[in-house]
């Protein structure tokens, strides 16, 4: 990182409450907002932290900051929400916890959230539902820039997938997008001048390119082949029974779908976590192939990066940003 400001999560979460409330977001919103991207930042994944302020002030400059949520549709184990055009960090926050409260009362809670924009990290909203001893699983779809496996044209989204299961230790927490790059992270590399990885992203003309404005432009790749893209159509169909537009334009709606499971309608959730400790330890002691590192379950290195950083209590972000993030 060139020429990188340190400073206090403390001060930093100010930062991106004074940004955000400086273009209309209400303070409660932007807190909820900064909390976020602080846990970003924290994880290591800068591009989904404070840099992230930049696109969403255009977005807020471009629609405003929305109306009033509101639940549309609701039943003992389920409920649809409109998210009012209303920042989906926010309305994330709102129906993971909807959907704990109905796994509470239930066994199971389903929760939709439509109209809404720009989520982050999955596992933010499952991780907390796995340690309060849910099954958690969320699927977000979102602004059309991937292609699909083979193609050229942007016709899905980055649409990630989360999953979250309380354990002795921790949760464990599985995180992953189903394209080459977030679209925050192509973002990213324009910020610092930084070339693409190769084999990520194509032009408008369908050519391979390392340049993230041509990135934009064109389309990013998907990730993990055919298998990898299945999943991506997984995401996508799961996030239009959330209600959001089969294929979602500049201005479209996305869709985000939370489900919590109670591990009591199974099994004593005591036995449960046990047992996924029991997983987890066998996978971590298990022996590496020759030559190889020690063997660890997915979110393992975040959870410690998570750790380090909360303990250290800093974070350091490009000059640059830094800069527009204040000055402007």
């Amino acid at each position: 990182m060139e020429n990188p400001v340190k400073i206090n999560t403390s001060d930093a979460h100010g930062v991106a409450v004074a940004f955000l409330v400086r273009r209309g977001m209400s303070e409660e919103h932007s807190r909820m907002v900064a909390d976020h991207l602080i846990y970003a930042m924290l994880a290591g994944h800068a591009y989904a932290g404070l840099p992230r302020l930049i696109p969403m002030a255009e977005r807020l400059r471009k629609t405003g900051t929305g109306g009033t949520i509101r639940t549309v549709k609701e039943t003992d184990n389920s409920a649809l929400i409109d998210g009012a055009n209303v920042n989906g960090y926010v309305t994330s926050v709102i129906a993971m916890k909807k959907a704990m409260a109905l796994a509470k009362a239930s066994g199971v809670g389903i929760v939709g959230v439509n109209n809404s924009w720009f989520s982050g990290l999955l596992r933010y909203y499952v991780e907390p539902a796995a340690n309060e001893g849910f099954i958690a699983i969320h699927a977000a779809n979102s602004t059309a820039r991937v292609a699909p496996h083979g193609g050229a044209d942007s016709l899905l989204g980055t649409n990630p997938i989360a999953f979250a299961f309380p354990g002795e230790r921790s949760p464990l927490v599985i995180d992953f997008a189903t394209s080459q790059l977030m679209w925050g992270d192509v973002i990213y590399h324009g910020q610092l001048g930084k070339p693409l990885p190769s084999d990520c992203a194509v032009d408008p003309q369908g050519r391979r390119t390392t340049d993230p404005a041509a990135a934009l432009a064109g389309a990013i790749l998907g990730w993990g082949g055919a298998r990898g893209y299945s999943v991506s159509l997984v995401v996508q169909a799961l996030g239009i029974l959330a209600g959001s537009d089969p294929i979602i334009g500049e201005a479209g709606k996305w869709g985000y779908l939370f489900i919590t499971i109670n591990p009591e309608l199974l099994m004593p959730v005591d036995e449960f976590k046990q047992r996924i400790g029991v997983l987890r330890s066998s996978i971590e002691s298990s022996r590496p192939i020759e030559g190889g590192g020690p063997v660890r379950v997915p979110g393992s290195a975040t959870d410690a990066r998570l750790a380090e950083g909360r303990a250290r209590g800093w974070i350091e972000i490009e000059e640059e940003i830094y800069r527009r993030l204040t000055v402007e």
